[in-house]
């Protein structure tokens, strides 16, 4: 999947390409915590943006 910036406002939340996944980013003393929505709901969390981007093609492939 390919992403892009939600908005130009804001960038700590990026969609993919179908528009169907998004990643937001959420920081909290120092720590950056990524979560991982399909369609609104949440479908899991990770440390960094690539682990993220990776959960959401995995839940691609097994959701086609």
């Amino acid at each position: 999947m390919k992403w892009k910036l939600k908005d130009k406002a804001n960038d700590r939340c990026i969609v993919s390409d179908c528009g169907q996944y998004r990643i937001s980013k959420f920081t909290c003393g120092g720590v950056d915590l990524f979560l991982i929505y399909h369609s609104g709901n949440e479908i899991g969390n990770a440390e960094n943006g690539n682990q993220a981007r990776r959960i959401a093609d995995g839940h691609k492939q097994g959701a086609v």
